[in-house]
């Protein structure tokens, strides 16, 4: 495993917004999955320390990218249907002591996303699905290359510190619950 930074979510269950009932099921499986399985998960927790600190450091970078830029945007990135958490969220989310979000699912999938106030996004960005965090669009990519390099570089490095704290927290996450599922 040495050398990979992230974890190939897709052997996980896929979480389907489009079923209420089975999305809030799979969701409340995952959250009995952590209370009944906390001391194997205990690698997880840890990782989810390393977690938080790299949505810390990058948190503000990204902010003033995204506060400079979004509110002026003529098309707004962030849809519905990109808001919804894959499973490997909400494992990340748990092993953060978070919640889910109460997502209302019947909304328009394709309209703005519901978590979209005045001031962008009003959910904390470790309670973000992953997508929300990595996604740039055009504007800001060019904002950052335009910015100085050594900036460009050190916020490269924030994001694979993150991208690799995830994957390491999703694999320990995985060796427990593919034993057990």
């Amino acid at each position: 495993m040495e050398g990979i930074i992230g974890f190939d979510t897709t052997v996980f269950p896929r979480l389907n917004y489009k079923e209420p009932n089975e999305f809030w099921e799979k969701i409340e499986e995952i959250k009995a999955f952590f209370r009944e399985n906390r001391g194997e998960l205990e690698s997880c927790f840890v990782s989810a320390k390393k977690v938080e600190h790299a949505f810390s450091v990058l948190d503000p970078f990204i902010e003033s990218y995204t506060s400079r830029i979004c509110p002026y945007c003529g098309t707004v990135c962030c849809a519905n249907k990109f808001g919804f958490p894959e499973f490997a969220d909400v494992v990340v989310f748990f092993a953060l002591g978070l919640e889910v979000p109460r997502y209302d699912l019947s909304v328009n999938e394709e309209d703005i996303c519901q978590f979209i106030g005045e001031k962008g996004c009003m959910l904390p960005r470790p309670q973000r699905p992953y997508r929300c965090t990595w996604y740039f669009c055009d504007p800001i990519l060019i904002q950052l290359d335009l910015g100085p390099a050594k900036t460009y570089r050190k916020f490269i490095h924030e994001l694979q510190s993150l991208s690799g704290a995830r994957g390491e927290l999703l694999r320990n996450f995985y060796s427990v619950w593919s034993k057990k599922r």
